[in-house]
């Protein structure tokens, strides 16, 4: 999931009840201690050395840039190699909901079950999504069959 996606995904998790303020910010703290930086994925594609990496740390701090941008404005790396940094970060990185898996708030099901309600909210559907260790109850449904 992108980080915008993970982001509306978070909301929805916190909208339904599925999980709270302190599971977000226990998901949050790990993530940041299990994710790889994007300076770290340059570094290991070989486009940077430790040094531009520094050099761009340095300038995303003072100008509140993003390490990407600042590569950018640093003349450090191209678009295109962002973009391709980005994608393979995305890839190595877990994302919110496996964090909440791995922390034990959603069990993979739950994590499942919750993609597809909120791949459905798009539509304009709604789903029950429950935190693990709550009772499931089916919903029934409100639509009248017409009689033809």
């Amino acid at each position: 999931m992108a980080s915008k996606d993970s982001r509306a995904f978070q909301r929805f998790l916190l909208k339904r009840g599925v999980v709270n303020e302190d599971d977000v910010k226990e998901a949050e703290s790990l993530r940041s201690d299990m994710n790889v930086s994007l300076g770290v994925v340059a570094l290991n594609r070989g486009l940077l050395t430790v040094d531009e990496v520094k050099r761009i740390l340095r300038s995303h701090k003072r100008t509140k840039k993003k390490f990407g941008q600042a590569a950018l404005l640093l003349k450090l790396l191209t678009r295109a190699q962002v973009s391709e940094l980005l994608v393979e970060q995305e890839k190595v990185n877990l994302d919110i909901g496996e964090l909440f898996v791995l922390t034990g708030k959603l069990s993979h099901e739950q994590l499942q079950k919750a993609r597809r309600a909120f791949a459905r909210v798009g539509s304009g559907s709604e789903a029950g999504v429950h935190r693990k260790g709550s009772q499931t109850r089916g919903a029934k449904s409100t639509k009248k069959r017409s009689r033809n």
